[in-house]
């Protein structure tokens, strides 16, 4: 016959396990900028605690919503069946400022000790992996012995990083004679000293909340008494990770001016929708790079451990005082959020001139099946919105993979009150993307995810500032390559468009940082056809390296760079198809060929069907080493080839192809 402890202990860990089963186990989390100055103290007071969006919720029983979110699994890792089940629990925010990674915990246990004897006490360890891959260990938590001893950071490499804590009133840490009121503390995690850097967008981690019971200084770890349980995000001890992202929150983004009439039909085909600047980038994981700029937070509505790897790119551009805003995503599952009003797309608030909120929607809330998109709008007459559906899309249909859309919408600025000459205003945007719902499904029931990300804030109890410029968007490079001839150095390249361009000074630098001026080609004003130029460079040594870019001068005076190519002292040899670097990459590779003479090139890239998708570059190329850069933003994870076809000038013939994997 079972003793009434055992039944007990077998009653208690089938609920625990129940419990784990319904653990969210997000697999990431948006790790939003601090504003203000951050105090290492465990209180957690300053304001920018407050503004995080998510809270990652540990322990058994943990109160999970849509804020909420609970973790990976926990165990029960000894259990005294007279001190009953633990209904406490750990809540943590994590944040940014600068290099600087902060981890706040605050937990309401009543027994706040050390783990017996043991090494283990009540508090965090985790691990993160730095720059290079390898596993640092933190721990903050009280695993020290005596009466009511201080927290104890801890840590692989003790000066990257620091730790502090509060007692909760009544909390007396190691003693069983009262209740205790928990604790709040704080960890700091210097990235920089981990090998990242201000470009870094995501860290792995695991983080295992230790939550031992009922121990007063001088007990055994697993003696009669005491319990001890613990919870984590990813893993116990490792190796599975979960990933932080990194959001750029930018507090403002510059609108610069169309050199063409915009259409609103949702193709997104004007030219200035194509070019270079600053813009936003929506969804978890989203890939973040020096123009595009994650935004300020989101949420998991809906959903189990969903990992969303789709996002939507968004750009503003205006003319005169209409605003256009323009977003392409890369949705594979375009629908209606069930039978709610949200749907995919965009729900954004502006602050008209007498500081009104105004509301603007386009996004995909129609039921049946396969409808357009909706706009809708405070005032309708104050806007328009069109969009496109990707081939092979159809919206709240679940029997197939969706290929995204592309959306346009207008604002007009002078039904808002503006003038042509408002220098700013004031905007949140939210992006909603629902998976999983086809026409009928309810939107709380079995089926279907919800995420959305937003700039500014979800609903509008945050702005964020689009700065309208005169400005036209910049010149569209789209070759840049230099090569050794007879001695001397020929730089060559070309534009797609020009607005405003008074011309490109040649700089060249022989160490990579200091770069001085050898010439100046005078560009073509303004024009949307393409323009090649070529500069020859005499005043080289054999046998040296040069670095070269191309310092773009507007008539206003405007200006901007190229990026940076380098010549080696001496022509290539033979020919040769380089490996493009990054690889795996996301969204832009860059790749090198090299060729002997001038040869007539073609270089292709194509899926692995065999089927074209591009030409990357096309003509006649002197001897050298010629680099071009692949952009695949608009391309869906998978595996692509690219291939190289020459014919030199000796008669010569060349061919290679390599393997590149795009990961999104």
């Amino acid at each position: 016959m079972k003793t009434l402890s055992t039944l007990l202990v077998a009653g208690l860990f089938i609920l625990v396990n129940t419990t784990f089963a319904q653990y969210n186990n997000p697999r990431g989390y948006d790790v939003i900028n601090a504003t203000g100055t951050i105090t290492l103290d465990g209180n957690m007071n300053e304001p920018a605690w407050s503004q995080v969006p998510n809270i990652l919720v540990f322990g058994p029983g943990a109160p999970a919503n849509t804020v909420n979110v609970s973790v990976t699994g926990g165990v029960m890792v000894k259990l005294d069946s007279l001190k009953g089940y633990d209904t406490t629990h750990t809540m943590m925010k994590i944040i940014k400022q600068g290099m600087n990674l902060y981890i706040g915990f605050q937990s309401t246990d009543k027994h706040v000790c050390r783990f017996g004897d043991s090494w283990e006490g009540d508090g965090l360890f985790m691990k993160i992996k730095n720059a290079a891959g390898v596993d640092k260990e933190f721990k903050l938590y009280f695993n020290a012995a005596g009466v009511n001893p201080n927290i104890v950071y801890e840590a692989t490499d003790p000066s990257h990083g620091a730790g502090a804590a509060i007692k909760g009133s009544n909390t007396i840490v190691n003693d069983t004679t009262q209740i205790d009121n928990g604790y709040s503390a704080e960890l700091l995690i210097k990235l920089d000293m981990l090998g990242y850097t201000v470009n870094t967008k995501r860290v792995d981690v695991m983080m295992n909340i230790f939550d031992p019971d009922f121990y007063h200084n001088g007990m055994g770890a697993w003696g009669p008494g005491g319990t001890f349980h613990k919870t984590w995000w990813g893993s116990e001890w490792g190796p599975a990770m979960r990933t932080l992202n990194f959001l750029d929150d930018p507090q403002s983004l510059t609108v610069l001016t169309a050199t063409t009439p915009i259409t609103v039909d949702g193709n997104l085909n004007e030219i200035d929708w194509t070019r270079n600047y600053d813009h936003l980038v929506f969804g978890p994981f989203a890939p973040g790079t020096a123009y595009a700029k994650t935004v300020t937070g989101g949420v998991l509505v809906k959903g189990n451990g969903f990992q969303d790897t789709t996002w939507t790119y968004l750009r503003a551009i205006k003319s005169g005082t209409n605003l256009y805003i323009g977003f392409w995503s890369t949705d594979r599952s375009v629908c209606k959020f069930g039978d709610s009003w949200e749907g995919d797309g965009l729900f954004m608030k502006i602050k008209n001139s007498a500081n009104v909120d105004k509301e603007f929607k386009l996004y995909w809330n129609a039921s049946g099946a396969n409808p357009d998109i909706v706009y809708e709008a405070t005032d309708p007459s104050h806007g328009a919105g069109a969009a496109v559906r990707r081939q092979g899309t159809i919206v709240n249909d679940t029997t197939q993979t969706d290929y995204g859309y592309q959306a346009e919408l207008l604002i007009k600025l002078d039904m808002l009150g503006f003038t042509a000459n408002t220098q700013s205003v004031q905007v949140m945007m939210n992006i909603f993307d629902p998976d999983g719902y086809h026409a009928g499904v309810g939107a709380w029931g079995p089926s279907g995810e919800y995420h959305k990300t937003w700039w500014g804030s979800e609903w509008g109890s945050s702005f964020r500032t689009l700065t309208l410029s005169a400005v036209t968007t910049p010149v569209e490079l789209t070759s840049f390559n230099a090569a050794t001839v007879n001695g001397n150095v020929v730089l060559k390249w070309t534009t797609a468009t020009e607005t405003n361009n008074r011309g490109f000074e040649v700089q060249r630098s022989t160490n990579n940082k200091e770069f001085v001026s050898v010439g100046f080609i005078n560009g073509a004003g303004t024009t949307t056809e393409s323009r090649s130029y070529e500069f020859v460079d005499s005043r080289v040594q054999a046998g040296n390296a040069y670095q070269y870019r191309l310092r773009q001068l507007d008539f206003d005076g405007a200006e901007s760079f190229s990026q940076v190519i380098e010549l080696n002292e001496v022509a290539p040899l033979d020919y040769d198809l380089a490996q493009n670097y990054p690889n795996p990459f996301n969204p832009s590779t860059t790749i090198k060929f090299a060729v002997p003479v001038k040869s007539s090139v073609t270089l292709t890239l194509y899926n692995t069907l065999g089927q074209e998708i591009r030409s990357i570059a096309t003509g006649q190329f002197e001897a050298g080493t010629h680099t071009f850069n692949l952009d695949a933003s608009e391309l869906s994870t998978g595996v692509y080839v690219y291939t190289i076809s020459a014919q030199g000038a000796d008669g010569r013939q060349f061919f290679s192809a390599k393997k590149m994997n795009l990961m999104k």
